[in-house]
């Protein structure tokens, strides 16, 4: 069974306790928009994704590229028609941090723009200065390795990687309008998309979780 928890801060008239430094190893990772990673992204295809999104007048420039496939695909039905499928998948950035939750995805079709599936930023306001360290970040992510999976011991001699950023934490609910908060995403270190587990995301202004999930998938 996959762990994959939500949750929302609680209203509370005292203040929350301060959060010790774990003193282990933590990286504070720092990436780029142009820091393009992932799944079949390599230097031979990001000159071809640049060329998509410029010869269809699509503004790239806070894109960063985790996904790239190409597939030939012929319709089911007469003529049979085959053309080229190029998807491409990118997390967005503003004030140069990561939109955690970001997810863009575009779908070309002979190199022509077919599809998009999400919506892109409206920017905040919000500055790109953290409120907590990453030795209080390794501290939550500990305890809710050790709250979620009872393991924490496994992990204790690891070393982590932190990245601050930002997170639309109206993402997936009722409410469209997006909602920015400064917010930290942590996993193992040198791990990357689709084998980033455990992770989770912490809200950067008192450590609340915001989801944690250790890439469990059991299917029957």
């Amino acid at each position: 069974m996959a762990v994959i928890i939500f949750s929302c801060k609680k209203e509370n008239s005292e203040p929350p306790s301060p959060i010790p430094e774990d003193s282990g190893c933590i990286n504070w990772k720092k990436v780029l928009v142009t820091d393009h990673s992932g799944f079949s992204i390599n230097n031979s295809n990001i000159p071809i994704i640049n060329a998509l999104f410029s010869n269809n007048s699509i503004d790239n420039s806070k894109f960063r590229y985790f996904y790239y496939s190409n597939d030939s695909i012929q319709t089911f039905f007469p003529p049979y028609t085959k053309f080229d499928d190029k998807i491409i998948r990118v997390n967005e950035f503003t004030n140069g941090l990561e939109i955690f939750n970001g997810e863009i995805l575009f779908q070309f079709k002979n190199n022509i723009f077919n599809f998009r599936n999400g919506n892109t930023t409206g920017g905040t306001t919000l500055n790109t200065s953290p409120n907590l360290t990453v030795g209080q970040i390794r501290t939550l992510f500990l305890r809710h390795i050790e709250q979620f999976d009872h393991n924490a011991n496994h992990y204790k001699d690891s070393c982590f990687s932190a990245e601050f950023g930002y997170f639309n934490i109206n993402d997936g609910t009722n409410n469209p309008t997006e909602k920015l908060i400064k917010s930290w995403k942590v996993t193992l270190k040198n791990k990357i998309f689709p084998s980033e587990y455990p992770i989770a995301f912490y809200q950067d202004s008192d450590g609340t979780l915001i989801f944690y999930d250790n890439g469990i998938r059991r299917f029957r």
